[in-house]
């Protein structure tokens, strides 16, 4: 590559010159062209506190006030209520196809002493009930 010496051979003029007292008297020339009066004009002062009408904030507070009422109960936990006894043993007598011999096995002799304590059946219901019902005939 050849070796660029920055000093040595022509010189380049400038393509851009200004004319001879041009920044002489400048600031006053541009202060001529710059309209004065909308200058000095006032500009319109507008309060936004007297633009938006009181029942308009009541009304965007209640709103919050109730979205976060609404959050909040629907943020509390449920408790799921237990079926009663009753609803148990028939949930069980209709929808299982186990047979009474087949609970019959899984008690044990506790249970069933338990149960009989529990159920206390006279001899009078027994023998109503044998003759009301006729299964021997």
């Amino acid at each position: 590559m050849k070796e660029f010496k920055l000093h040595e051979g022509e010189k380049l003029k400038p393509g851009f010159s200004t004319p001879d007292n041009y920044f002489e008297g400048f600031t006053e020339r541009l202060m001529a062209q710059l309209p004065l009066a909308e200058a000095k004009a006032e500009p319109k002062v507008v309060a936004l506190h007297r633009r938006i009408p009181a029942w308009l904030s009541a009304a965007a507070v209640f709103i919050v006030l109730m979205a976060a009422g609404w959050f909040f109960l629907l943020d509390t936990p449920q408790t799921a209520n237990q079926p009663d006894d009753a609803a148990i043993e028939t949930y069980l007598v209709y929808n299982t196809n186990a047979s009474t011999y087949d609970i019959a096995q899984q008690l044990s002799q506790q249970d069933i002493d338990n149960l009989e304590a529990s159920l206390a059946v006279s001899d009078e219901a027994i023998e109503e009930y044998l003759l009301y019902n006729n299964l021997y005939e």
